[in-house]
């Protein structure tokens, strides 16, 4: 029993540091948050902070990857079971970005890191180009470079949603991203 409470401790003291991060990430961008200011601010030590990250590089790079954790087990079960559905899969990350809308906000701000939003680009990609070549055919060139187009153009609706407050519904956003991804794959 006691471990329980142990893991508890370390899981709560880990989404105090983790919502520091994000509100000081609000107003400068990691390089000049320091460790100091994050643990005021969790409530924490500095020995806490360093048993669980090196630096706030290393923190920013967790919560990262959460994050491309929470998305990727979203996309790859809808596009990878028989039949895959890409309007399931992009609901699914537009209500995981919904649910965590105020990292998914700072992350994806113009301060955010940009090899983060590689990586949410990265996430789909496989299973978005044999789902578009399976349904048009085409080189598979011209499919990646329309991929890239749509995953870009998509990273910035998804910035815009959550600026303007997340107004439009999850299967709207998804419908209009399918549209435009079907334009871009109609071949002459």
């Amino acid at each position: 029993m006691p471990g329980k409470k142990q893991d508890a401790r370390v899981r709560y003291t880990q989404m105090m540091v983790k919502q520091s991060l994000i509100e000081l990430l609000r107003t400068k961008p990691v390089a000049k948050i320091t460790v100091t200011e994050i643990c005021e601010r969790a409530g924490i030590n500095r020995a806490t902070f360093y048993a669980h990250y090196s630096d706030p590089m290393d923190l920013l790079h967790s919560v990262e990857n959460e994050i491309i954790e929470g998305i990727t087990s979203r996309v790859v079960p809808a596009l990878s079971s028989t039949g895959g559905d890409l309007r399931d899969a992009l609901i699914g990350i537009f209500e995981y970005v919904r649910l965590n809308a105020d990292t998914c906000r700072v992350l994806l701000s113009d301060s955010g890191d940009t090899g983060f939003q590689s990586q949410i680009v990265r996430v789909m990609e496989q299973q978005y180009i044999e789902y578009w070549r399976a349904a048009s055919p085409g080189s598979a060139a011209d499919a990646e470079y329309v991929y890239t187009f749509i995953a870009l153009g998509s990273v910035g609706v998804i910035r815009r949603w959550l600026n303007e407050g997340m107004l439009k519904p999850c299967a709207e956003l998804a419908e209009l991203i399918l549209k435009l991804s079907a334009a871009g794959m109609m071949t002459e």
